[in-house]
């Protein structure tokens, strides 16, 4: 594939979305072969599918819109469905983040060197509650945290900065003062997503050790959390929460054209029809799902489980709970 097959405007939709695994589907679609610079791999496990794009050099880097490093999706497309947990996909689903979050985490840290843990978002909206929500979940242990209980548990401490509307300062900002006081050996953050395709709405988990610019997925970017701003890797977990209203109109126009597809219908009808019916809104309708106030819990207290079974050599499948600020 060369720069010049790939359409511009496909280019500028797949840089624009958070979830790597949409952007690279986005983009390889396109020209039917793998994008310059980017690895992709996949395998199964028992809830779902797991995808590994790795952005490999400076090329991928510039086609995906996206820093090089690797970016892990969990598709659990049952997880929406499961708001009581009835079919036990959190031991499975949280084993496998924790053993993606044991993938990307720096080679060299010892077990006794402390993490800290970050819950981006605004706790007051439900859609971007995501990040403070797992951080309830979590424990933290630096506090009581003694040398000789390394082989049982790691320090970690965990916030929750809240939004720059709430405190008037910048997220990033705050997160760097905590940095420079308590000196992780990385940070695991967690957000909230927009996603591209209605399927991915809470029922995929990205996990990637490039960092996070939050609000980027709903055109309200922020100052990068990253290794590059912090001086410390970075690991960020997200999960899609919302869709964008173009997204559902599109979607919408063209299987209604699969469906009537007696005659070609003209390209570009389903852009023409998004513009015309969200042209009072501009790019600003998002959507999330009626479920929202209970699937984001569920989300949050999955990836809490999987950073607790993945921080704690203790935290096994049948004694993680004990290592959280829940029961399980």
């Amino acid at each position: 594939m060369k720069d010049k097959q790939i359409n511009s405007t496909l280019l500028q939709q797949a840089q624009a979305l958070d979830m790597a695994a949409e952007a690279h589907q986005l983009l390889r679609g396109e020209a039917n072969q793998e994008i310059p610079g980017v690895r992709h791999t996949e395998s199964s496990f028992a809830c779902g599918q797991i995808n590994i794009i790795e952005i490999l050099d400076a090329q991928g880097a510039e086609l995906m819109g996206r820093a090089e490093g690797t970016y892990i999706t969990i598709e659990v497309p049952d997880l929406k469905n499961d708001l009581n947990n009835s079919s036990g996909q959190l031991l499975p689903v949280s084993q496998a983040v924790a053993e993606a979050l044991q993938s990307v985490m720096p080679a060299d840290m010892p077990p006794e060197a402390g993490v800290l843990v970050v819950g981006l978002g605004n706790y007051q909206t439900t859609a971007d509650a995501i990040g403070p929500k797992t951080i309830s979940y979590i424990q933290p242990t630096r506090h009581f945290y003694q040398k000789d209980w390394v082989e049982e548990i790691r320090p970690v401490a965990a916030i929750s900065p809240g939004v720059v509307g709430n405190t008037g300062i910048e997220t990033a900002l705050l997160i760097k003062g905590v940095v420079r006081q308590i000196k992780p050996a990385c940070l695991i953050v967690i957000d909230a997503l927009a996603a591209r395709s209605i399927s991915n709405i809470m029922s995929s988990i990205q996990i990637c050790n490039t960092g996070i610019r939050p609000g980027s997925g709903v055109q309200n970017r922020r100052q990068a959390v990253n290794q590059a701003y912090l001086g410390v890797p970075v690991i960020a977990v997200g999960i899609p929460t919302v869709v964008h209203g173009a997204t559902i109109i599109r979607e919408s126009a063209d299987l209604c054209m699969q469906r009537l597809a007696t005659e070609n219908p003209p390209p570009g009808l389903a852009d023409e029809l998004v513009e015309t019916l969200l042209r009072p809104f501009a790019d600003n309708l998002v959507v999330t799902p009626k479920e929202a106030d209970a699937l984001v819990p569920l989300a949050a207290r999955i990836i809490a489980a999987g950073i607790t079974r993945a921080l704690h050599p203790a935290a096994d499948e049948q004694h993680f709970a004990q290592y959280m600020q829940i029961g399980c």
